[in-house]
């Protein structure tokens, strides 16, 4: 399904690259809360983010995902939007959505296993805060230059009463070390930061 929209979007990991290549100054941690009210959404960065847009094809229509990140040492961090037009907002078309972006996310990383997802909530920003369902994947692979990373994404849709969709994907891409501990990485407190931090409108 949606084989030749592959070869038309280019890799999740290419597009953090260019991310890396625009936060190439790789500041220390300087937490602060970012609003962008044109995507809807806040976080918590550790430090002011970048913004690129990239394109992509799925069901002959042309999406722009628009992510902010900022590479701050060995990790970056991240967040994507995209708009979803009318035409593809049928809850068929929204599951093969949905579906196309994981597989294209996932196939970033050579894992030595399936990467099964963990679902999740995220909560929406304002104190009449609703929970989302979401999903969560974690990724411990090798990517294109064979150096070992970490992969933390997470994925959720959000409808709003105006009846406009937009797809939020929430990355945390690191560098790891060889022998470096995976479980004391994830609970480090620059995951949980900024995984906490980030909330829809």
């Amino acid at each position: 399904m949606q084989n030749n929209s592959f070869m038309l979007i280019n890799r999740l990991f290419s597009f953090l690259c260019l991310l890396f290549v625009l936060s190439a100054c790789t500041p220390t941690f300087d937490w602060r809360t970012v609003r962008s009210d044109d995507l809807m959404y806040e976080a918590l960065y550790p430090g002011k983010p970048s913004r690129a847009e990239k394109a992509m094809l799925f069901q002959q229509q042309k999406l722009t995902m628009t992510m902010e990140a900022i590479k701050v040492k060995d990790g970056l961090y991240a967040v994507g939007v995209i708009q979803v037009p009318k035409e593809l907002r049928s809850s068929a078309s929204m599951s093969q959505l949905l579906e196309f972006i994981q597989a294209g996310t996932l196939s970033n990383l050579k894992a030595s296993q399936p990467t099964p997802h963990n679902p999740i909530t995220i909560n929406t920003s304002g104190q009449a805060s609703e929970k989302l369902p979401a999903k969560e994947w974690i990724v411990d692979g090798l990517g294109p230059d064979g150096q070992r990373r970490l992969m933390r994404t997470r994925l959720v849709q959000r409808v709003f009463p105006d009846g406009q969709v937009l797809i939020y994907q929430q990355t945390i891409l690191q560098t790891l070390t060889s022998n470096q501990d995976l479980e004391k990485t994830l609970s480090s407190d620059e995951h949980s930061m900024f995984l906490s931090g980030f909330k829809p409108y």
